[in-house]
């Protein structure tokens, strides 16, 4: 068999045509099992590679965390997962109907050129957890009463309560003159 081809025949669509036609295919030779150990090796340290590189990344607006914004009948809730924050990375504000919330989130173990070689990983094998500064917009569609909004956070869990303002939900009758 050595030095023998061995042509595959199959059916294609023409896309001009709209016909069938007949095409002769030759498989791919297997790699030798160094090359393919040598790519497989090559693609593994690529790809440490660029967790690391993205661990290290610490660009604005990084990360979105979780949020859950529901409406009851006198307060609009808004609860946003930030497990890991700090109270003193924090920061919400309200303007013109916009709840604004951003922060940062740090990382415990620092990565990178400061730390020592020895304390450094040898490798990454999973890279899920996210790091850096998040900040993002809710744009409210009621009235909210500003002296009257809190905020706590409990288990990882920023709870902010946003009470309506008394003009909103009220239905008033308007009389029709002819």
């Amino acid at each position: 068999m050595k030095g023998k081809i061995i042509f595959h025949w199959c059916y294609q669509l023409n896309a001009f045509s709209g016909k069938r036609i007949m095409a002769i295919t030759n498989p791919l030779n297997p790699l030798s099992k160094d090359v393919a150990e040598q790519l497989r090796e090559q693609m593994r340290r690529m790809l440490v590679r660029l967790d690391e590189l993205r661990a290290l990344a610490s660009s604005p607006s990084s990360w979105i965390p979780p949020v859950d914004v529901c409406e009851k009948d006198d307060a609009v809730f808004v609860h946003v997962e930030l497990p890991g924050v700090s109270l003193n990375n924090l920061r919400v504000t309200l303007l013109d109907s916009v709840l604004k919330i951003e922060g940062r989130k740090e990382r415990e173990a620092p990565i990178g050129s400061q730390v020592p070689a020895s304390d450094r990983p040898i490798r990454f094998i999973c890279l899920e957890r996210t790091y850096g500064t998040f900040a993002f917009n809710i744009s409210l569609k009621w009235p909210i009463d500003s002296e009257g909004i809190q905020a706590k956070m409990t288990d990882g869990i920023l709870e902010i309560r946003l009470p309506k303002a008394q003009s909103c939900g009220r239905e008033i009758e308007i009389g029709i003159t002819e």
